[in-house]
């Protein structure tokens, strides 16, 4: 008989009294129907309805779901990024509550669990799967960023933000300290660190539906990540100029050094 598949999945939630009982419901069972060995960790982030009530409900009847809560607000990364640590199973995974990526995607990843220390759903790279049906500004957000990311970090990585992600939890201690990105920009700065680390990373189309509620701000959106992306790659090459193994880019580029010497600009405008 074959040992369970054994994972920990977190949910991470701020002020969603509406969704997180249909999110938990529908998680519980499918992970009941595959007979995982499981936990699902509810990431609160200070919300002030009813989000805490309704998810203590739930772990009064199954003590696989815990709460972690967090009384000021972290942000989705920063909420993310401190549940990791309390995983107890040998995967970890993130999904949005939401449910835009059903917990059934996860069927997608597994298989490459074994051989890989991050696998990463995409709704960019679509395989045999049909294209993802959503807002056209969203659409072109997504590939707007995902060419600046590599253009920036050269790395053959297509959709970085997909909030669908599974890790060996063996590597989330060493790899999530490094992390400092608490909002939109999060799951950047955790594939730009996985690789200094020497991780190994696949990305796999999995199915993917826009909530028509979504509470994100595009143009808030673009503006904090565009930031934050940039930040990150200039930290990222300050230590690349100190010989460190930081991401892919070769010596003497002029791409890297004209890119450098204006971010210097702005992040001295920014402290004085």
């Amino acid at each position: 008989m074959s040992t369970p598949f054994s994972i920990s999945i977190i949910i991470p939630a701020y002020n969603e009294e509406s969704r997180i009982p249909r999110c938990l419901e529908r998680v519980l069972d499918y992970c009941k129907k595959q007979n995982w060995d499981f936990e699902i960790l509810v990431a609160e982030d200070g919300s002030s309805d009813n989000t805490v009530k309704i998810v203590k409900d739930f772990v009064s009847k199954d003590s696989r779901i815990k709460l972690i809560s967090f009384k000021e607000r972290l942000g989705k990364g920063g909420a993310i990024k401190n549940s990791m640590f309390d995983a107890k199973k040998e995967y970890v995974c993130f999904i949005d509550v939401d449910l835009s990526a059903d917990v059934a995607e996860l069927e997608r990843l597994i298989p490459y669990a074994d051989d890989y220390d991050i696998v990463i759903g995409s709704r960019l790279l679509r395989g045999d799967l049909p294209p993802i049906k959503g807002p056209i500004h969203r659409k072109i957000f997504s590939r707007l960023y995902s060419r600046f990311f590599r253009f920036l970090f050269r790395i053959p990585i297509h959709d970085s933000q997909c909030g669908f992600k599974l890790f060996k939890t063996k590597i989330v201690s060493r790899l999530f300290k490094e992390i400092h990105t608490t909002g939109f920009a999060f799951d950047t700065e955790v594939l730009v660190k996985a690789y200094w680390l020497g991780h190994k990373i696949i990305e796999v189309p999995i199915v993917w539906e826009y909530d028509k509620a979504s509470k994100i701000s595009v143009s808030k959106q673009i503006k904090e990540m565009g930031k934050s992306l940039t930040k990150i790659w200039y930290e990222s090459h300050l230590l690349w100029l100190q010989n460190k193994t930081t991401y892919p880019q070769k010596r003497g580029s002029i791409q890297a050094r004209m890119t450098f010497s204006i971010l210097s600009l702005f992040m001295k405008a920014e402290k004085e």
